[in-house]
């Protein structure tokens, strides 16, 4: 049975490229061949309204997914990209009743767990799943870091971006105790601008204090990500070979020879 890696997207600061990762790094590596699974687990659905899917219009969702057990993961996925390469990209949508089922969680035992095990009944024919999880303290975004196998922060090359961090990692933290489970986590520099000392300053200062836990790929600043987000559709696809799709495609690459020598290191054993 093969057995899918789960990232979640995930920083309680805003505008910092998480949505985006989630999307661009998905489409990256379904370019290798790849089968990725995408889930919205953010009720401002942005994630979803990207990949040009009316959260308005939805019938069912990701909440329906979590909240019952009538709902398998199957039935609300939605094929969006079928590629040569034998890769695709699948979503599981959100909508606007994924804030009404917060509270619910908030208060129901192991509610912040609830996604994890909804996860063991999704189809085995992923490679990999991210999660893009909302932005704010809450239950959702603990069942985004319980579910998954490992933490993707995207970090703005700025120092402001620093503390967003530190608040991450204590919330990591406060879950792992909490329910019991050990976390991995890499930061990705997302917006880099190599024209401003302030960006470069802050690389160092982020390659340095994390050191292992950051990815070797950075994101620079690219208009492009505006042009692909205007049309709905990931710029992997709309320009594989723009600045920001090439700089994706790099944290992909990354990924798949991490997680092959891992395997590999493992049957070696």
């Amino acid at each position: 049975m093969k057995t899918p890696y789960i990232f979640a997207t995930a920083n309680q600061k805003g505008g910092v490229g998480k949505t985006t990762t989630a999307i661009t790094l998905g489409s990256s590596l379904s370019l290798f061949g790849h089968r990725v699974l995408l889930i919205d687990l953010d009720p401002q659905a942005s994630l979803t309204n990207h990949l040009a899917v009316e959260p308005e219009k939805l019938e069912y969702s990701v909440s329906n997914v979590i909240l019952s057990e009538s709902f398998q993961p199957d039935d609300v996925i939605i094929n969006k990209y079928r590629l040569k390469t034998g890769g695709c990209i699948d979503l599981i949508p959100s909508n606007i009743n994924l804030a009404r089922i917060e509270a619910e969680l908030s208060v129901s035992k192991g509610g912040g767990l609830r996604l994890k095990e909804r996860l063991k009944f999704l189809p085995n024919n992923y490679d990999y799943i991210i999660i893009d999880s909302s932005p704010a303290l809450s239950v959702l975004l603990i069942s985004a870091i319980a579910a998954s196998d490992e933490v993707i922060i995207p970090v703005m090359s700025d120092f402001l971006s620093a503390r967003g961090v530190e608040l991450l990692l204590s919330t990591i933290g406060k879950i792992e105790t909490a329910i019991n489970i050990k976390c991995n986590y890499k930061l990705l520099i997302t917006m880099f601008d190599r024209r401003t000392n302030s960006s470069w300053k802050s690389l160092d200062y982020f390659k340095n204090k994390y050191q292992s836990r950051h990815f070797n790929s950075i994101i620079n600043i690219d208009t492009r990500f505006r042009d692909a987000s205007l049309i709905r559709k990931p710029l992997t696809y709309l320009d594989a070979n723009a600045r920001g799709s090439l700089d994706y495609i790099n944290v992909a690459k990354e990924i798949i020879n991490r997680l092959h020598s891992e395997i590999k290191g493992v049957k070696d054993e």
